[in-house]
């Protein structure tokens, strides 16, 4: 990468900052302030009885233990209603979709295989960002694995922020 194209990985970026953003801001919008305090309690609940569990396993000390897989299946069925939450926020996935694919096509030309027009970034292949910290040569990333990294950075960041995240707080 010449020092002319310094701008394209922070074009990605960029563009990954803003469809995270508008990604966690659906969400929040789509999921009642209801909804969000009753899976972050049950999320706190189930944390609290690893806790326990792991220290009685630790400790030995086999009275905790008991009465803690006593309330084992009060913690599957929280962590079923967790994951039926989770799923319901994938509600948004398809506009996620077609966001990125929109997104893609702008930059890259190509519409999942087919190439439609000369775009920015003139196939997948073409690498747009280095991360020098992997040993002795930088790991060089495509523009495609290199907008997967920043949406999941900013996915996380926005999710926490927007309170969510697993153990998101306000």
């Amino acid at each position: 990468m010449s020092v002319l194209e310094w701008w394209k990985p922070v074009v990605i970026l960029c563009i990954s900052m803003l469809l995270s953003f508008l990604v966690s801001l659906t969400n929040r919008l789509s999921t009642s302030k209801e909804k969000r305090e009753q899976l972050r309690a049950w999320n706190r609940e189930i944390s609290a009885w690893r806790s326990e569990l792991l220290t009685a396993r630790r400790t030995g000390d086999k009275k905790l233990l008991k009465k803690l897989l006593k309330k084992e299946k009060r913690i599957k069925q929280l962590e079923s209603k967790v994951l039926s939450q989770s799923f319901r926020q994938m509600r948004v996935l398809p506009i996620t979709m077609v966001l990125f694919l929109l997104v893609w096509l702008g930059l890259t030309g190509n519409l999942l295989y087919w190439k439609i027009f000369d775009g920015l970034y003139t196939g997948s292949e073409h690498f747009v960002a280095y991360l020098p910290w992997f040993g002795k040569t930088p790991l060089s990333l495509n523009i495609f694995w290199w907008y997967m990294l920043c949406s999941m950075a900013f996915g996380a960041l926005f999710q926490r922020a927007l309170g969510l995240g697993m153990e998101a707080t306000e």
